[in-house]
């Protein structure tokens, strides 16, 4: 009898292990866009964002307030979109470009040594691939 109740929980406790992180795990989009919000004049082009080229990163790393489907420039987070803004802690342009932060794109590039650091090589020419 004990045999059975501890096979049983060892089962439960393994499928709990293994099952429960698939079952919360979020499928997030093949790709994206990223793009300056409406009421922000786009200096540079939009910038093509895989999330499956960074599926292996904790989504907190970059979604660190709030939902996954919370846009940056949500109230509260990342809302200030005056172009000049470059240091704020609400600043938009800063929540993707801080090289001294990790949650940031260029931060987190720049901390991995992999990934691209340089303007065109997100931003390609506008009107251009």
């Amino acid at each position: 009898m004990r045999k059975a109740l501890l096979s049983c929980v060892m089962c439960a406790a393994l499928v709990g292990f293994v099952g429960l992180p698939m079952v919360q795990a979020v499928d997030a989009p093949a790709d994206g866009v990223i793009k300056a919000p409406e009421g922000m004049p786009a200096t540079q082009a939009e910038v093509k964002f895989s999330h499956k080229g960074h599926a292996k990163l904790d989504c907190k790393a970059c979604h660190h307030k709030g939902e996954a489907s919370q846009k940056c420039s949500a109230a509260g987070c990342h809302d200030s979109l005056d172009p000049k803004d470059k240091t704020s802690d609400k600043s938009f342009y800063r929540a993707f470009h801080d090289m001294k932060s990790e949650k940031s794109c260029m931060g987190c590039h720049k901390k991995e040594a992999k990934g691209p650091v340089k303007c065109p090589e997100c931003h390609p020419k506008k009107g251009g691939a």
